[in-house]
């Protein structure tokens, strides 16, 4: 394909105010930054140029794509000052790649022995075949350029990586302006794959410079260009965007900036599409920063209008404190494993009087229905956080008595666990079409703690929170963690590696992030108390420091279970209900017995184990009827 775009002109004054030096290998990597920046925001104009020359009052860089041939303006300079010839020879002496080393090896050993005056030599170099041009139907020209070492040796090793080390003279080596190395393949010999081809290339290019130096891949024209540079970083820290705090909308939950591409110093914002990717998977460390990147996340989405609930363990409750105003009618799951339950259960409420409305307007999801009644019944967000505090399997110790309080409270919470596991797990498969969106984070995303396969595969957007993460926890994490990369040793050695990780949103190709953040300590404020700030401009809160509340009548309710505590929920301080002497002392039946006695309910450890029993009984089911059993 030819390249038909034209030379470009960049002024220099602004980016180099005293002036650029071509010579100084600094300058140039400086240049080629802008110009990769220019390209990243303009990919139509500028992808894919490099440095042609710098004009001699030094006020503008001469920009050309790629597969433009200026290789070829090069070589006519080297014909001219002797150091490119060419030598004829009979097409026979072409054809095939082994009758072609045969040719090649005999024309370079004459040319090392040569007497001729017209061939030129001198220390250090050496006459090399670089290309075979047909001529005529019988003849054929053999181009020879004299090269140092240094081209020979790279000339060769990108020979390796494109695999035709036996035959280097099928690719055209240039010098470049900025100091790198422009490569043209013989388009008769050999098609560039980048599929095939870029992984070892890459690792050429940092052997044949150094960690940092980067390539450009045109496989239309068989173009591949080296560019020197410096590895990517971040800075310690990454402010949230302007398009955070007023852009932000379902599309776009900005959390993060992308580890920058090579050759450029500022990556791409990182945001989730709430749209296309509901579930979320956040995992990490406790003081990792896993609060920081789900905060961001939760700011973006009320932001954008969305309402929200909450669920987390109750001593770990005050991270999202900041945003309570905003959490809806029965959404704040943060005082105990109870209120956990109901909000769950809420929740799943909520999308079944959605999907009343869908088929009730003959829609296929949420997102079809009329723009008023979206209104009315916004996207909800479901924040659930430590998970495995709340919605992991429980086992009870052995040997303990049938009324041993241990046993007993043990037998209640591994029933109202396993309650909040199933919850959890239905939302994660119905809530979607219902324009519910859900995001669970743990520490560990295992089924120990509440996260089994069942769950994992729908949470599409995947996030892991940490600079220095195990294996294990990659590879129950993301869905390709061979191929994702990681936090590079020298982020974490040069001190900026504070709020990275790796991420795959939405099934797209795995990267490393750093979190936005941003206090203000000389005013004593926390990164949450400046999103509050700014969702108070944006959206003021129709709840207050209450909202989402459940009192313990209607959380036994919602989760009859709940009746069955072994405190029978008096933690509640608004459960305030006076006990019936009925239910203390019991009543007399007609035949004189006592039939408090006769018929009274199961307590202590019988009772636990038998509501305990029945919550099994019920997951038990509900997952036999998902498999069809």
């Amino acid at each position: 394909m030819a390249e038909t775009r034209p030379l470009r002109r960049i002024k220099l004054t602004r980016l180099f105010p005293e002036g650029i030096n071509p010579d100084n290998p600094d300058d140039m990597m400086r240049l080629t930054r802008a110009i990769q920046e220019k390209a990243a925001k303009d990919p139509d104009k500028y992808g894919g140029y490099l440095i042609d020359s710098i004009s001699d009052d030094g006020q503008y860089a001469i920009i050309a794509p790629m597969a433009m041939p200026t290789d070829d303006k090069t070589l006519q300079k080297l014909v001219t000052q002797g150091e490119a010839r060419a030598e004829e020879i009979d097409v026979a002496d072409s054809i095939g790649e082994a009758r072609q080393k045969q040719t090649v090896d005999r024309i370079e050993l004459n040319y090392a022995s040569s007497t001729d005056p017209a061939i030129i030599h001198e220390a250090g170099k050496t006459w090399k075949v670089i290309d075979f041009i047909p001529r005529t139907s019988v003849k054929c020209a053999v181009m020879l350029q004299l090269m140092d070492e240094r081209t020979i040796s790279v000339r060769q090793q990108f020979a390796d990586a494109l695999g035709i080390a036996r035959y280097p003279w099928q690719i055209r080596i240039t010098p470049t302006a900025e100091g790198g190395w422009k490569i043209r393949i013989r388009s008769t010999t050999l098609t560039y794959r980048p599929s095939t081809h870029d992984r070892k290339l890459q690792e050429t290019v940092e052997s044949v410079g150094a960690p940092g130096w980067f390539f450009k891949g045109d496989a239309d024209n068989g173009v591949i260009t080296v560019y020197p540079g410096m590895l990517p970083t971040f800075p310690k820290v990454i402010n949230p965007p302007q398009q955070m705090w007023d852009s932000a909308d379902l599309h776009h939950g900005y959390f993060a900036m992308r580890l920058p591409d090579r050759g450029r110093e500022t990556g791409d914002l990182l945001a989730n599409n709430w749209q296309d990717a509901p579930g979320v998977l956040v995992a990490g460390a406790s003081n990792g920063g896993k609060s920081v990147v789900i905060n961001n996340l939760v700011y973006s989405a009320l932001s954008a209008g969305c309402d929200i609930a909450v669920c987390d363990d109750a001593d770990k409750s005050a991270d999202f404190i900041w945003c309570r105003d905003w959490v809806i009618d029965h959404g704040w799951g943060c005082d105990s494993k109870e209120s956990i339950a109901a909000t769950l259960q809420h929740v799943l409420d909520i999308c079944a009087h959605r999907a009343n409305l869908i088929k009730q307007y003959g829609k296929m999801n949420y997102y079809g229905l009329p723009e008023d009644v979206r209104r009315e019944n916004p996207v909800l967000l479901l924040v659930c956080d430590e998970i495995a505090q709340w919605a992991s399997p429980l086992t009870v110790p052995p040997g303990l008595s049938k009324d041993n309080p241990t046993r007993i409270k043990m037998e209640y919470e591994k029933g109202i666990n396993a309650t909040n596991y199933m919850l959890l797990r239905l939302i994660s498969q119905k809530a979607r079409f219902a324009g519910i969106c859900f995001l669970y984070a743990s520490q560990s995303a295992t089924a120990p703690n509440g996260l089994d396969p069942s769950v994992r595969t729908n949470l599409s957007s995947r996030i892991i929170v940490g600079a220095k993460v195990s294996d294990s926890v990659r590879d129950n994490v993301l869905n390709d963690a061979k191929s994702a990369p990681k936090v590079g040793e020298y982020l974490i050695s040069s001190g900026v590696s504070v709020g990275t990780g790796v991420c795959e949103l939405g099934g797209k190709e795995a990267c490393v992030y750093k979190s936005f953040y941003v206090d203000d300590k000389a005013h004593g404020l926390e990164f949450s108390d400046i999103l509050r700030q700014h969702l108070m401009q944006r959206r003021p809160p129709q709840g207050n420091g209450q909202a989402g509340h459940w009192d313990w009548g209607s959380i036994v309710r919602t989760v009859p279970a709940a009746s069955e505590k072994p405190d029978d929920g008096s933690m509640y301080a608004d459960d305030d209900e006076p006990v019936s002497r009925l239910e203390q002392e019991g009543g007399f039946g007609e035949d004189g017995r006592d039939v408090a006695e006769r018929d009274a309910p199961l307590r202590g450890a019988a009772r636990a184990a038998h509501m305990s029993a029945i919550e099994q009984a019920k997951l038990t089911a509900q997952l036999s009827a998902e498999k069809g059993m």
